[in-house]
C-alpha cells in the first residue's frame, strides 16, 4: 500500500469519526466524499455504514433513507466512475 493510499485512509476516517463524536455529519459528509472520491470506494461504504449504523436512521422527513451515509458513499464512487474518464487522462502522452 503506497504512502499516499495511507494518508487518504487515514484522514478521511480521522474526519468522519471527528464529525461523529462532535456531532457535526457535514464534517462527516466530507469524511465519506474524501474516501469516496479519491476512488477508495469499499472504504466509504464501510465507513457509511458504521455511522449510519451508530447514528441510525435521521428524523423528520427524511426517515425513509435508513442509510444516508452510506447512499452517500455509492453515490461519491458513482461520480468518480463517471467523472475519471472525463478528467482523470489514463493515457500517455506522446513527447519528441
Amino acid at each position: 500500500m503506497s504512502t499516499s493510499s495511507r494518508l487518504i485512509y487515514v484522514l478521511s476516517f480521522i474526519i468522519a469519526a471527528a464529525g461523529f463524536l462532535w456531532s457535526l455529519w457535514p464534517v462527516c459528509i466530507i469524511g465519506i466524499l474524501i474516501a469516496a472520491l479519491s476512488g477508495r470506494w469499499i472504504f466509504a461504504v464501510a465507513v457509511g455504514i458504521l455511522i449510519d449504523s451508530a447514528w441510525g436512521p435521521p428524523a423528520g422527513i427524511l426517515h425513509y433513507l435508513f442509510f444516508p451515509f452510506t447512499a452517500l458513499a455509492l453515490v461519491g464512487a458513482l461520480a468518480y466512475w463517471f467523472l475519471s474518464g472525463y478528467f482523470l487522462d489514463r493515457t500517455p502522452t506522446d513527447t519528441l
